[in-house]
Order: structure tokens, then C-alpha cells, then sequence
């Protein structure tokens, strides 16, 4: 029944998209999308994209940029939609998510701290992504003083370099970067916040978010989701959404 009506609005929508790709950005954030010379060359959402837009029968192309500049972009209507964001607004997303955004406070390796509460945050320098889209929880906590960095990359060296006393990251990613920058973190538990994502659209994009989440609904029903989330995860993703209950 999805795979007719797919069909049946797909013909429908294609007299619109005329010959013009659907234009995605996003930033590097493994595992969902690593980046080689400028490109998304693979990872959970390069993989699902692929995979979708085949089922669509749809040409695409994805950007690779800050994610400040990626929002602005699509929010004006020069790209279609943002790679794995929140549900936030003015955007427009579908029912089915494609992923999770864990987020946990770090510090440094050597640290002697270990448990996360709001009451220690108080007065502390915390260390955030210029642009990024957090969690409601964590916009809304005024007693800590935020220090941006422009990248995850900065934001770590700046907690090496004790200028700030925790740096926010998710989870998927944090050994990653960390690595990168050579950088011994640690995380402090239990999570802070947590929230699905979703490729969010342009607000005067619906046609074309809602034929995205049929095609993906179809990848949750035949397993196609969770066989992308074993190549790069030892969980699937109908375990990860159960991890958070969500």
C-alpha cells in the first residue's frame, strides 16, 4: 500500500521537481556522515539518503558546510532540507525519525567527576556549538555560562585547554572527535537531554517531506533501517529509538 501511494504522488510531485535535484546540507558528524574531500562519502545518513531518493526515484545532491550557514540555506529556500536536525522549527519534518541525538556533559579524562546534576552546571563555563539546534532542557538552563566554539573540533580544544569546565557532545560522535583532536574526555552520567532527528525541510516543501517519510516508513517496515544502523553501530535502529523510549 505505501510503495501505490508513493507511486501514485510521486508522478504527481515530479511535474514540480521538473529536472532540478533536491538540494540537502549538512556538516560532518559521525556516524551518521563522514566527509572526504569536501563530500559526504558515507555513514548511517549518507546510506539512508541513498537509499530513499532510489525508492523516490528522485536525483539529489548534498553540501557540505557550517551548520549555521546549512540552517540559513534552507530556511530561505536555497536548499531543500538539513541532514539530521532536531524537530524545531520553521522547519517541517515527518512522522518516522533517522536518528537520535544523545547529548552528554564531558570533561576532561583525569577529571574525578563522574555524575551529571543541573546543580553542579551552576556558574560553570560549558562549552557549546555555535548554531547547533540542543535541546529545550538545555537552551532554557540560564545558570551556567555558555562559551561557543564553532566546531566540536575547537569546542574540545577548548576544554583541553581549561578555558571552559565541560564541553556538550553526543554521544555517537564524542570519541570520534575526540580522537581527532587528541583530546582524552570523559562523559559525566546519566545524559543530559535526548531528542529525535529527522531530515527537516523548507516550510514550502510538504509535497516533498511527506513522499521522504513514506520512503522511509517502507525502510523501517522491510528492515532496511536496521540493517544500515549494523554497519556502523552494534545496535539497530529500532533498538537505538528504544534506548531513549522514544
Amino acid at each position: 500500500m505505501i510503495k501505490i501511494i508513493i507511486t501514485i504522488c510521486l508522478s504527481v510531485f515530479s511535474l514540480s521537481v521538473s529536472a532540478n535535484e533536491v538540494k540537502l546540507c549538512g556538516i560532518e558528524w559521525p556516524p551518521f556522515t563522514y566527509v572526504d574531500n569536501g563530500k559526504i562519502v558515507k555513514g548511517i545518513s549518507h546510506d539512508i539518503h541513498e537509499e530513499a531518493f532510489k525508492r523516490l526515484d528522485l536525483k539529489f545532491e548534498r553540501s557540505v558546510m557550517s551548520w549555521s550557514r546549512c540552517v540559513a540555506q534552507v530556511e530561505n529556500g536555497v536548499y531543500d532540507a538539513v541532514i539530521d536536525n532536531a524537530p524545531v522549527a520553521p522547519f517541517i519534518y515527518g512522522k518516522v525519525p533517522t536518528g537520535v541525538y544523545p547529548l552528554g556533559v564531558y570533561v576532561l579524562g583525569d577529571s574525578t567527576e563522574s555524575e551529571f546534576t543541573w546543580d553542579k552546571m551552576k556558574d560553570k563555563k560549558v562549552g557549546m556549538v555555535r548554531g547547533y539546534d540542543y535541546t529545550e532542557s538545555i537552551i532554557n538552563f540560564k545558570d551556567w555560562k555558555v562559551k561557543h566554539a564553532k566546531s566540536d573540533h575547537q569546542m574540545l580544544l577548548k576544554l583541553k585547554a581549561k578555558r571552559t569546565d565541560y564541553a556538550i557532545l553526543d554521544i555517537f560522535s564524542a570519541s570520534i572527535i575526540a580522537k581527532k583532536a587528541d583530546v582524552n574526555i570523559k562523559m559525566l552520567t546519566p545524559l543530559v537531554d535526548s531528542t529525535n532527528l529527522y531530515l527537516v525541510f523548507n516550510k514550502d516543501k510538504q509535497a516533498l517531506a511527506s513522499l521522504y517519510d513514506n520512503a522511509i516508513q517502507s525502510m523501517v517496515d522491510d528492515g532496511t533501517m536496521n540493517k544500515i544502523y549494523k554497519t556502523y553501530l552494534e545496535y539497530d535502529y529500532s533498538q537505538i529509538l528504544d534506548m531513549q523510549g522514544k
